[in-house]
């Protein structure tokens, strides 16, 4: 009986519009009173399901005060005012029941453009239970209407591929609905680039969106019975990111930094989240190879014995640290490197001068010995510093005052 008042009134639009007002009569008044035929009264309840159908996608566009009776009156030109006050609503103003109404007729008008065939695909599918949407409502809401239209023909194809069984069929959009806001312009841009027809009559288009791992794609959980609904750019920032994680050497970093950055510049549609995690990629990755070459380094001071080698690695270092990237923190740990390694070769001079004079027993022999020492320390004078000089001057200077002595 619900769906039969619906059609009816489905039926009394479609009169009204065919032979116009009727003399005597408000427009409000003739669909109210318009009973039609008892023998249609079958046809009358399945018009009446695909107008539920219909007032399932207003709902589905987030449009919560507005029925099929309020649109059919704003069709015969009932005025809106009169339309409101017959709602009897007190939890929502008149702005926004005026808003909601004139976006319903928007969409009434979409799903009417529509082929016939397609249109009551869509109706009949949403007339009963065998799909339960989710997230649709916060994806639609950044789509014009006819690409919303397209998208839930879309998933409601993509639910036909599971066995048919009693149970109804999830459609998913919530992964898409998290990133809608910043993606909605390049998903209008594929939306409006497809037609309704082409998605309805291409098998090949249905397949795509299966296979597909950008754009718009389809994902079908067989066992839980969900069809995940959800787009990705083409520009797949993961991708990107991923591969810059191989990457070893800083130059060619810098490079595939600034390519991608100046390649994402470029793409009509917002992509500022995609550039800060480019740049937060790019940083981590730096951090990492310069890490590795500070740990390089070190691996390299190691090995080293000369003071002026040493010395060498790392002026070369900074001179070229603005290029290789490295951060304050870096440079000073660099220098923080060689100056361990030149403390570490002064202890082990030390120890060898200490061994050395241990041994020497001569006393041409230790003057010989002080004036090999004497060329390492001029060599080496603005790495060693003057402290280090007078410390092995002064053992020296010991060593030979206990050889000079007079035996006691």
């Amino acid at each position: 009986g619900i769906y039969a008042h619906r059609g009816q009134l489905f039926y009394a639009l479609g009169e009204y519009r065919l032979k116009g007002p009727q003399e005597k009569m408000s427009p409000a008044k003739y669909l109210e009173s318009w009973k039609g035929d008892e023998s249609e009264k079958e046809h009358y309840s399945q018009a009446g399901k695909m107008v539920y159908a219909m007032e399932r996608i207003f709902k589905l566009r987030g449009m919560k005060y507005v029925e099929f009776p309020d649109l059919a009156n704003l069709i015969v030109k009932v005025p809106l005012k009169y339309i409101y006050k017959k709602k009897k609503y007190y939890g929502i103003g008149y702005a926004t029941f005026e808003k909601e109404l004139f976006e319903t007729l928007r969409i009434y008008n979409s799903l009417q453009r529509l082929p016939e065939i397609v249109r009551h695909f869509i109706l009949q599918h949403l007339s009963t239970d065998e799909v339960r949407i989710f997230g649709f409502e916060n994806v639609s809401a950044y789509l014009n209407y006819e690409n919303m239209i397209k998208l839930l023909l879309i998933a409601l194809l993509g639910s036909q591929r599971f066995k048919q069984t009693h149970r109804p069929i999830g459609l998913d959009f919530l992964g898409m609905a998290e990133k809608i806001e910043k993606r909605y312009e390049a998903v209008n841009d594929l939306l409006n680039n497809i037609s309704a027809e082409k998605i309805w009559g291409s098998k090949y288009q249905l397949n795509h969106f299966f296979k597909a791992k950008t754009g718009l794609f389809l994902k079908k959980d067989e066992h839980h019975r969900v069809l995940s609904i959800d787009f990705m750019d083409r520009i797949n920032i993961s991708q990107k990111i991923s591969y810059m994680e191989t990457i070893t050497d800083v130059a060619q970093l810098k490079n595939y930094f600034h390519y991608s950055l100046r390649s994402l510049r470029k793409s009509p549609f917002y992509t500022d989240d995609y550039e800060l995690k480019l740049e937060m990629a790019f940083d981590n990755r730096l951090r990492e190879i310069t890490d590795l070459i500070l740990d390089q380094t070190k691996k390299q001071m190691d090995l080293l014995k000369d003071l002026r080698d040493i010395n060498k690695l790392v002026t070369d270092l900074m001179e070229r640290s603005l290029d290789i990237g490295f951060t304050d923190d870096q440079k000073h740990r660099l220098n923080d490197l060689r100056e361990l390694r030149e403390d570490d070769l002064k202890r082990k001079k030390l120890a060898e001068i200490d061994g050395l004079l241990e041994t020497i027993n001569d006393i041409h022999e230790l003057k010989d010995y002080w004036e090999s020492i004497k060329g390492y320390l001029l060599n080496n004078r603005p790495l060693l510093g003057k402290e280090f000089e007078n410390l092995i001057a002064k053992k020296f200077d010991v060593a030979m005052a206990e050889m000079s002595a007079p035996p006691s």
